[in-house]
């Protein structure tokens, strides 16, 4: 990713980068060689061929060798386009040229029409990052964050062949968190909320607990329209104030989510469902009842219990519940009257295909567009197909309402089925396929909305789609098409590397394949200026809690971080559209622009979060859960920087500690040396002392870049 941060700290750029180029080779458009360096050990071949310069790709005799292939116009400006990691080249986004498969050489052919084209073969050097430093770039991407636990337990922190492909230390860690039992939402709210509430063990798949009355009644529930806020008298027995206890009814649901994405140790899974979320979004914006928390909890458990599950279980879910119908308006959806003058619903049949499967342009495995006779792309569906996919919508409705529930309208169960309400005619499909016509009947209604869930799953838009989505929210902005489709591949096969389930749709494979694919671990990478993204300004804020283990003295020990959606552009829950925070194809003007580049992240990192961020990371550092980061004046939640403290009389020690836990190894040596004269001047005498540097180094690497994009 372009690292465009001119309001934070001076950034070496990547003319400065290139002086550390082991191995460079330049070839002009007609094979002939302009410059060969002294590290040099092999020459690019090449013709000509009716304008199309075929560029031969020397082949590699070193495992593990990462090189890149770069083009320019003036020898000044370079840019990747095809990237070998030891054992293939492959395209880099968002360039598609093809490249042979077969030979001993691969060859690439570039049809320009550009009247000069430059060539280089560039063998960026070894990183330097060392284990920990390895780790803790992985659990960036991984996870909410890293912390010292997860790192110094990581398995085969100590092995020589840790960054070596296939990188089996890190799939016997996400196979780790495979197993680990899921920690639903819903359930951490109910065992803590209403003490009438049991459990239902029909629905114990669905996390229908009971109260717990060890946890006492800590959080807002509704009866009705009646809220019953918390227990203040255990608050006042703490010595605390009775408002301690007391929040924002609204900010009920998000305190459940701060909870596990900080504390729960299925780490992989919670980061997992906040992917997910983010794309078959339900947000505030739009919705009812946005203080009635178990809906919303319930809902995001669908996310909780399919993060390694199947994507059609997810699919069929999500249209099956009434969260969804109401936010998307086909909850009592009935067929047309032309009589009254009256049509279905379009609203979720657009939609679930834009968004939530097959997008807007028909697509090559690898994630590229399919372009007709004239270069243009191909669109997946049009307005008829979105008016006769509609149809299939009708007569679904709320499920009548029953008790151990939080009630007002059953939001809660999946909707049931109004028969007379559903269009049974016939549907052309996008293949030309025909769905129904059916008999009237409960049974029919679901053959025809799983009939076409199927036909969404299968599609072979569904998985290049689904696999450039989830990829963007864990590891870069801009997948190479060879990365696109070896995460669609395990999408379609359900297994990556022989590990999964065999089954289309494997999202226990997708993750793999997303965190395991050499484009996510390859660290040399980052001498490609268009790698890596912006991180969401919501993880980056609880990296810090995370990394410095915070503690709640809150009376229930929890950590009501609140108003991050007026801050920072971000809270759990408050999408301002079911486009999510920020579309996935955004592009901020300038390079990123020119160089037709993605940075989603971007959309919401404007002149007023880009400032607002590092003084929310301030807050939380200096004062903890509070002001405009919390809900009262006093702090609500502190980070722990006892063991912090405990390196600060040595700047040199801090500053190798936060390198690794918030830049990952990536602290350049200019904002080291920066950073470190800055604490040097303060006294460090006393713990009180130690503390002050150690809160001026955290609140200083809010700014860095190599904070703030993950590369």
């Amino acid at each position: 990713m372009e690292r465009i941060f001119s309001a934070l700290v001076l950034w070496q750029g990547y003319v400065i980068m290139k002086k550390h180029l082991k191995r460079v080779v330049l070839l002009g458009l007609g094979g002939v060689l302009l410059q060969q360096n002294a590290y040099s050990s092999n020459v690019l071949e090449g013709s000509v061929t009716n304008g199309q310069f075929d560029v031969i790709l020397p082949g590699s005799s070193t495992p593990n060798e990462f090189r890149m292939l770069e083009w320019s116009t003036n020898l000044v400006d370079w840019e990747s386009v095809a990237r070998d990691y030891g054992f293939n080249w492959g395209n880099s986004f968002p360039h598609a040229l093809p490249i042979s498969t077969g030979g001993v050489s691969q060859v690439l052919s570039d049809p320009t029409d550009t009247p000069s084209r430059f060539y280089r073969v560039v063998t960026p050097p070894a990183s330097g990052l060392n284990p920990s430093n390895s780790v803790a770039r992985f659990l960036q991407q991984a996870t909410f964050g890293p912390t010292r636990n997860l790192i110094n337990n990581f398995p085969g922190l100590a092995d020589a062949g840790l960054n070596d492909f296939p990188y089996t230390n890190y799939a016997s860690w996400i196979a780790t968190q495979m197993a680990m039992p899921a920690h639903s939402l819903r359930a951490f709210w109910r065992e803590r909320s209403n003490p009438a509430y049991t459990n239902n063990p029909a629905n114990a798949d669905l996390y229908e607990v009971g109260h717990n009355p060890l946890y006492g009644h800590q959080l807002t529930y509704f009866i009705g329209s009646a809220a019953y806020k918390a227990n203040t008298n255990d608050a006042v027995a703490a010595g605390r104030d009775a408002n301690d206890v007391i929040f924002a009814i609204l900010k009920t649901k998000q305190i459940v989510w701060y909870q596990l994405a900080l504390m729960a140790d299925d780490a992989l899974r919670q980061k997992m469902a906040w992917a997910l979320s983010q794309v078959f979004v339900v947000g505030e914006e739009g919705s009812n009842q946005k203080n009635r928390s178990e809906r919303w909890l319930v809902y995001y458990d669908i996310f909780v219990r399919h993060a390694f599950g199947n994507f059609r279980d997810i699919l069929g879910e999500v249209t099956y519940s009434p969260h969804m119908a109401r936010y998307l308006t086909y909850d009592s959806n009935q067929k047309a009257d032309l009589g009254a003058g009256t049509f279905p619903d379009e609203n979720y049949a657009r939609e679930i295909m834009q968004l939530f499967t097959i997008g807007l342009w028909v697509l090559n495995q690898d994630g590229t567009m399919v372009l007709d006779s004239n270069g243009a792309p191909t669109p997946t569906y049009d307005n008829g197909d979105v008016t006769e996919f509609a149809r299939i919508f009708t007569g679904l409705r709320k499920e009548s309402n029953r008790d151990n529930i939080e009630v007002q309208g059953n939001y809660i169960d999946p909707v049931k089925v109004q028969v007379s309400w559903h269009d049974f005619d016939a549907k052309i499909l996008l293949d030309g396929s025909t769905l129904g016509p059916y008999t009237a009947s409960e049974a029919n209604v679901r053959a025809d909305i799983n009939g076409f869930l199927d036909h969404l799953f299968n599609h072979p838009n569904t998985p290049p789609f689904i696999a450039r989505k989830l990829i963007q929210r864990f590891t870069i902005s801009n997948p190479s098409p060879q990365y696109i489709h070896e995460v669609a591949r395990a999408f379609i096969t359900g297994a990556y590397k022989g590990s999964g389930s065999g089954m289309r749709g494997d999202l226990g494979a997708v993750v793999k394949a997303i965190l395991l694919h050499p484009e996510a671990r390859e660290p040399a990478l980052a001498y490609d200026a268009a790698y890596g993204r912006l991180r969401e300004p919501l993880l980056r804020l609880l990296s810090y809690a995370r990394a410095f283990e915070i503690t709640s003295p809150q009376t229930y020990g929890l950590l009501p971080f609140d108003q991050l959606d007026e801050v920072i552009d971000q809270s759990p829950f408050d999408y301002p559209s079911v486009f999510n925070f920020y579309l996935s194809d955004y592009q901020p003007s300038g390079s990123v622009l020119e160089r037709d580049l993605t940075a989603p992240e971007f959309q919401i990192h404007n002149d007023i979060t880009a400032l607002a961020l590092p003084n929310a990371i301030r807050t939380l550092v200096y004062d903890g859960i509070s002001g405009e980061i919390g809900k009262r004046s006093y702090s609500q939640g502190d980070l722990d920087l006892t063991y912090e403290i405990g390196l600060a009389d040595n700047s040199a020690r801090l500053l190798d500690h936060l390198d690794v836990m918030l830049t990952a190894g990536r602290l350049s040596a200019a904002n080291r040396s920066t950073i470190g004269n800055l604490i040097d001047v303060m006294p460090s005498g006393n713990a009180a002392e130690r503390k002050a540097r150690v809160q001026r180094a955290l609140s200083l690497f809010a700014l860095l870049p190599e904070f703030n994009v993950l590369y």
